[in-house]
Order: structure tokens, then sequence, then C-alpha cells
């Protein structure tokens, strides 16, 4: 081999040689948990801003929201809360430990986000803010440094209590549904199910409802996962006052022979709330189509 050759080799080998030693040497940005609390033991978890807040209490293992009362939390809001910030991670490498910076990453008390988990006696407390990135800045509650999680923590968990309630009030499959009343403002009727066959009747009409029927299949669909998304307290009278007077009533009872009462209200400005077994506590916003299903002629269902 020539010697020049040699000469290319030995320089190919020392520059191979350089450039591993000089990335060995490469700073590494380390990654900690955000969260030093173990996740099976946190019991409690409370999130607010300036302008809204949310408490969340574990509850015979249900995760619940506390107030303005006891409701069963969205399942899928929390398990996404306990992946992204539970058992989030953070680069170690702070961004800055001045007191001014907290303004300028929206991380003070009156503009961060604060997120405080309770497990047992043990707590953190840490605040988020977020200036318009797809990521948050945060600090822990007392402390200036602020660091960086690739997380946007603040827009997906903002303390919206309505965000966070299971948003389903009515939940039955068909097999469970042994009979379905309904009395509105121009007729009352009832399906009766026996096995696979339903029954329609009121006072002028009783026939087998045709299979796949679109009227019934339509209350059944909705019955499965009965949802809303906005309620009401009962502090406010004057939507109780609409129920003295329902735009409709459905009573549905179940194979046990238990049977629970929706109480449908219309206001004055075409909007529809529902009461459960005369539970003024707690009001559920409904559309439209929700009601008409409950309120069809005698008709529709005899059709396909």
């Amino acid at each position: 081999m020539k010697k020049s050759r040699y000469i290319l080799l030995i320089l190919l080998v020392i520059l191979i040689t350089a450039y591993f030693i000089l990335r060995s040497k490469k700073p590494v940005q380390r990654q900690d948990d955000l969260v030093n609390l173990a996740a099976e033991e946190i019991n409690r978890i409370e999130i607010w801003n300036s302008e809204e807040r949310v408490e969340l209490i574990l509850d015979d293992g249900i995760w619940k929201v506390a107030k303005p009362f006891l409701w069963p939390a969205d399942t899928l809001m929390v398990n996404n809360f306990f992946r992204e910030v539970v058992q989030g991670t953070f680069s170690t490498t702070s961004l800055s430990s001045a007191k001014t910076a907290l303004e300028r990453y929206e991380l003070d008390d009156d503009t961060g986000t604060h997120v405080r988990l309770y497990a047992g006696e043990k707590r953190e407390h840490l605040i988020f803010g977020n200036n318009g990135n797809s990521w948050d800045y945060f600090r822990v509650a007392g402390d200036t440094l602020v660091y960086q999680t690739p997380s946007n923590i603040v827009r997906r968990f903002a303390p919206n209590v309505t965000n966070w309630r299971d948003p389903q009030a009515v939940h039955y499959w068909e097999h469970e549904i042994r009979e379905i009343r309904s009395k509105h403002r121009k007729n009352e009727f009832t399906l009766r199910r026996d096995e696979r066959k339903w029954t329609y009747k009121d006072a002028e009409n009783e026939f087998e409802v045709v299979p796949y029927n679109f009227a019934l299949n339509k209350i059944l669909s909705i019955l499965q996962n009965f949802q809303s998304y906005v309620f009401e307290s009962d502090d406010e009278p004057e939507l109780i006052q609409l129920f003295e007077i329902p735009y409709c009533t459905v009573w549905i009872t179940d194979v046990q022979g238990k049977t629970k009462k929706l109480s449908i209200a219309e206001s004055p400005k075409k909007q529809y709330f529902m009461m459960i077994d005369d539970e003024p506590k707690i009001l559920y916003e409904l559309v439209y189509d929700s009601v008409y299903r409950f309120t069809r002629d005698p008709d529709i269902f005899m059709r396909h």
C-alpha cells in the first residue's frame, strides 16, 4: 500500500476518534419526574387559576369532582392528567431564577395555573404558565426557578368544572330495559320489551314495533350514552319553576323493576333542562334532538 494511503487511513482514524470524543463530552439534557408522589397514593387534586377552580377527590376508588356537588369525574380527563402530569417529566436545566421571569412566563401566583396534589400527609404544589407556545413552563410553589415541560398542561387541564365532570347522566343497555314510558304535551305512550320484541301502546294504539324501527333505535341509542356537558344547580329558582309543568316526562323501568324518572322542562328561550328522580340539586341542559326522541307520533314507531 502506498505511503499516501496510509496517511489518509491514519487521518480517517484520528477524525473518527475525535468525533466520538467530542460527542461523549456533549452536554446531556437530564430529565426528572415532574411529580415525586406515587400515583397510587394520590387521593386529592386541586387545580385553580385567578378565575376558576376544580377539586377532585378519590371516593371509594372512584375519582369525583367535589364541588359544587359530588359527581363522578370524566375518566378520560383523569387518566390523561395522571399520564401528562403525575407521570410527566421535565428537563432539569432551569431557564431562569430571576423573580422578573415569573411575569414573563406567566408563573406568578395571580396569572399561573396552580396544581396541588395530596397523598395522605404528603403534598406537592406546582404552578404552570403558558405564553402562547405548544409547551408549558412551571415552577415549584415558593421557588423562582423556572423549568420547561413538553406538555401543554395549562390548556388541557384548565380548571373548568364542566370539563372534569363525567358528562354521562343516564346509561342503559337495551337488555337492561323492561319499559319506557313517555308523557308529553300531545300524547302518553309506553314501549315495553319482551325478549327481542318491543310493543308500543297509548290510549288509541297498540302494536308490535317493527324490527330496527328508526324511532325506537334513536331512543335506545341515547339511553346508552345520555350525556350533558352543561350543568345547573338549584340556586336558579326560575329554572326550577319550569318543572312544575314539564315539557316531557320519561320513566325508565329496568328488568329488576327499578324506575328512573326523567323530567324535561322547556324555557321561554327554547332551552331544555332535565331533572332526574325529582332531585333539583343538579339540572342537565339538553339539546332539542335528545328531547324530540321521546315525543314522536305513534305512526313513526310503525315504520322501518
